[in-house]
Parts: C-alpha cells; structure tokens; sequence
C-alpha cells in the first residue's frame, strides 16, 4: 500500500526557480529521524536550485519500494542494500547511486524481561521478522545454533516490531539499535536488549542493512544531470545534519511536525502539595541523535559492503540466479567530495581491500 504524502515547501519557499523539474521519491517507510538530511535540502530550497521539485512520497509496506521505483512508477527511492541485490535476482533492475545510511546495526531487538542473552534463548518465543530476508537469516541462525525448527515460532511484522512487541503480538523482532531498540525501550518503559545479526553470523558489519538511494536502471541511465544535481544538493544537507545536528533537526521537525518532542514538565497537585511531573516523548529526538554517526557522509557506495553483501547472499541461497553484486550500483554521479583523489598504486591496494 502506497500513501502518497506529498511534502510542500513552507509559505518562504513559494517561489520556485522557474526551471524546476517535478521529480518524485519514495521514502522506505514514513518519514522519520533517518530521512534528515533529504528532508533539510528540500526545506532550504538545496534541491529547487539544482533544478529539480522534489515530491516526497511515503509508503506504509517497505516491501513495495523496489517494484514501485523499478517499474518507473515512481523516480527515486530508498532501500537496504540486500534489497537491491533481490530486485535484480527478480528482473527488477535498480541501481544504488548513493549511500544515505551506513550499516546501522541490526538484530533481534527484545525487552528485558525477556532474558535473551544468546541467540538459543529464542527457544520457545515468537520472533518477528520485516519481510522474505529477514526469516531467512532468523531460521539459518536457529539452523547453525542447532535449534529444531519447531522450537521457535517466526511472525511477519513488517517495519513495526515495536508495536508488535508492545500489542504482545511477539517476543522479540529484527529492529535497527538506532530505531527500534531506543522505540521500544522510551515506550515500554524498561531496558531493551539486542542480539546484533552480523555478530551472531560473524560477518563484522551490519551492511547488509545500509539504506541506499536507487532509481530504475533506465532513469538512472536518462537522467545522470537530474541525479547529479540530487546528490549534490542532498550533499550538502549531510553536511549540515552531520555539523549542525540541532539546525537539522528543527528543520526536520518544521517539514514533519509530528517528530517534535512533545515532552513537558507540568505542575500537577497531588493530595495538596505541587509536584512536576514529565508527560510527552522526545522519542523521535532520541532516534535522530542515536542516528547520526550512521549517516553517510560521503554518500558513497563502498565496494567492500557490496561485496560482503553479495557474499551474504550466496551463502543464504537467497538469489536464484548468478547475480554480480558490483553490476548494481555505481559511484560516477557522487559528488566529488570523499571520492579518492587518486587511484592505489597497486591495483586493489597492498592488501587487497580496496
């Protein structure tokens, strides 16, 4: 289900340069703390004078984005690198032109009081998983733990393992430490745990997870100055969230006033006597701050993630077909800035990593 949300420019910005382009993106969920820096060159007008009228678009299934962008439906959008490598196994060609976030950790986020401490400990609970990856990876771990396959129950619960986890509705669920982990423990009022994924698989980074800006393979292809000139203005929003947290996220808050912290300190009176009392969350706030040293800075692609990822892939048996995972994206429309200014003298470099 795709809710069209569309984000207007506030009454300063109402005169657009008269050479813009109507251009639409589609976010990988609603608009949220880790979607600042697109968000901070609309509203200062970053992407208006590269010429493009960006329309932000929401989506309440995560799962629609890559057929969505793939089918031209829609220009531009978000989704995790995993993500990308599925829609090409599908025929949906996408390619990742840039990185927004940068391996976020990821894992089985739970409360507490529910004792998990080791991955065996899902023995008997009910874990919740976004979409098709994410049951994969829960049932190759519950394989290499040696646990039966009927010792542990999986539940689909998209992007909101949160509010599954609060409804009772699961024990535990795939969440970012960033996001959900903080989510769950500002709402249910204890302390929240994780089992990160690439620790349990061993893999060393959570880059399966990265959060890529892509387009259809034709638009890329038919629209490089477009996409250009959307890279660099969105550049420069990074920076400011990166330099400025604060001016960042009061403009976040100004384009998406439902993120505001809406926490207070009242007077209230109780059996005769005043006493302050706190009502409201500053979640969101929360969320922003804990999001911030994930944010890429250079919007690269980082061929070493594509790798691991592609990797990843192949050993869950994930891609039907033989997919290169370097076909997939591409780094030629990434501001200069970050980008190396020369090549390494020894192809690769000396060990092979680059």
């Amino acid at each position: 289900m795709l809710i069209v949300s569309v984000t207007r420019a506030t009454d300063t910005q109402a005169i657009m340069a008269p050479a813009t382009k109507k251009t639409t993106f589609l976010l990988n969920w609603y608009a949220n703390p880790y979607h600042t820096p697109i968000f901070v060159a609309k509203k200062r007008g970053f992407y208006e004078e590269e010429g493009i009228d960006l329309a932000i678009m929401e989506t309440t299934n995560p799962s629609d984005v890559t057929e969505i962008v793939g089918s031209g439906a829609v220009n531009m959008g978000l989704k995790a690198m995993i993500h990308i490598l599925a829609a090409k196994d599908r025929g949906i060609n996408l390619t990742s032109m840039g990185s927004l976030l940068d391996e976020p950790p990821t894992g089985l986020i739970f409360k507490a009081s529910q004792k998990i401490t080791k991955f065996t400990d899902i023995v008997g609970k009910r874990v919740g998983y976004i979409g098709h990856f994410g049951k994969v990876m829960i049932d190759d771990l519950a394989k290499q733990a040696g646990l039966a396959p009927d010792s542990y129950t999986t539940v689909r619960v998209g992007m909101n393992v949160t509010d599954a986890i609060l409804r009772g509705d699961i024990d535990t669920g795939i969440g970012f430490t960033n996001f959900q982990r903080l989510e769950l423990e500002e709402l249910s009022g204890e302390p929240a745990g994780m089992l990160r994924i690439d620790e349990c698989n061993g893999l060393g980074c959570c880059c399966f997870c990265s959060v890529m800006f892509v387009a259809s393979d034709a638009f890329y292809n038919a629209n490089k100055e477009l996409i250009a000139g959307f890279l660099r203005a969105t550049r420069r929003a990074m920076d400011i969230t990166i330099e400025y947290p604060e001016q960042a996220w009061e403009d976040m808050c100004i384009m998406n006033p439902r993120l505001r912290s809406t926490k207070r300190t009242v007077q209230v009176e109780v059996d005769g006597k005043q006493v302050s009392v706190t009502t409201g969350s500053d979640v969101y706030e929360k969320i922003f701050q804990r999001t911030l040293p994930y944010f890429s800075r250079t919007l690269l692609n980082v061929e070493r993630d594509w790798d691991k990822v592609g990797n990843f892939c192949k050993y869950l048996h994930v891609l039907e077909n033989e997919v290169d995972q370097h076909s997939v994206y591409s780094n030629e429309l990434v501001p200069a800035m970050g980008k190396p200014s020369v090549d390494p003298i020894t192809p690769g470099g000396v060990l092979n990593l680059a």
